[in-house]
């Protein structure tokens, strides 16, 4: 986390910035806080992520249509409020360590970082057949899908990057998200979006049809190899 430390230390000394949810010590302290205070679940493996952060920018022209800082100012407190609603645990602010705008010469950002902490998750169901290893196996159906069961709790939530966003659509989960801002928050404030280039699968229905998208378009193909790495 120093890297983040250092950028906020710094953004304070050479920027123009805002608190809307300050933050008191360094982020390593204050995640352990919040993860005892929320009394969440966390296990430190793969790539489960502990803090995220959410971005909310225009370019130069995008502030140019603004009549001055106070409604910049609200127009902020509004992204702030949709990612309470959106990303905030049981739609509070007791997941976000701290949100922040930073107001450079030719950009403006509001910075949401907060620990992806869900009261719904799935987990595997265990059959009771082992491996080659002997460990068990996950129980899977007579198709062959593995089996999962639903866990809920607010009194021990869970503290992990792909379940978190599993309740939020899964593979869909960052479309969805950007779709909901674009037509709640966005467009209000005449925002266009740029041509979307994900694959149609990882694209809204509303987006598609926004998009003018379809299926077999050029943006529907793999254009190069999955899973090779170098």
């Amino acid at each position: 986390m120093p890297a983040q430390d250092n950028y906020l230390v710094e953004a304070q000394t050479e920027h123009v910035v805002h608190w809307m949810k300050r933050k008191n010590g360094i982020f390593q302290t204050e995640i352990a806080e919040t993860i005892k205070m929320l009394n969440a679940q966390y296990h430190p493996r793969g790539r489960n992520k502990v803090m995220e952060c959410l971005q909310f920018g225009g370019n130069h022209e995008f502030w140019h249509d603004f009549p001055d800082e106070e409604e910049i100012a609200i127009y902020f407190r509004h992204c702030y409020d949709f990612a309470v609603r959106y990303i905030g645990y049981l739609k509070t602010d007791k997941n976000i360590i701290c949100a922040l705008t930073v107001t450079e010469p030719n950009r403006r950002n509001l910075f949401v970082y907060y620990l992806p902490v869900t009261d719904r998750w799935n987990v595997k169901v265990m059959s009771n057949r082992r491996s080659e290893e002997g460990n068990k196996l996950q129980k899977r159906t007579e198709s062959g899908a593995p089996v999962y069961t639903a866990k809920h709790s607010t009194t021990e939530p869970l503290l992990c990057h792909s379940e978190f966003w599993k309740q939020r659509g899964e593979e869909m989960a960052y479309s969805t998200l950007q779709e909901h801002f674009y037509q709640r928050i966005a467009k209000r404030y005449g925002a266009k979006r740029g041509e979307s280039k994900s694959l149609l699968k990882y694209t809204t229905p509303e987006q598609a049809a926004r998009f003018k998208r379809c299926k077999d378009d050029e943006y529907d193909i793999v254009k190069y190899p999955v899973g090779i790495w170098v």
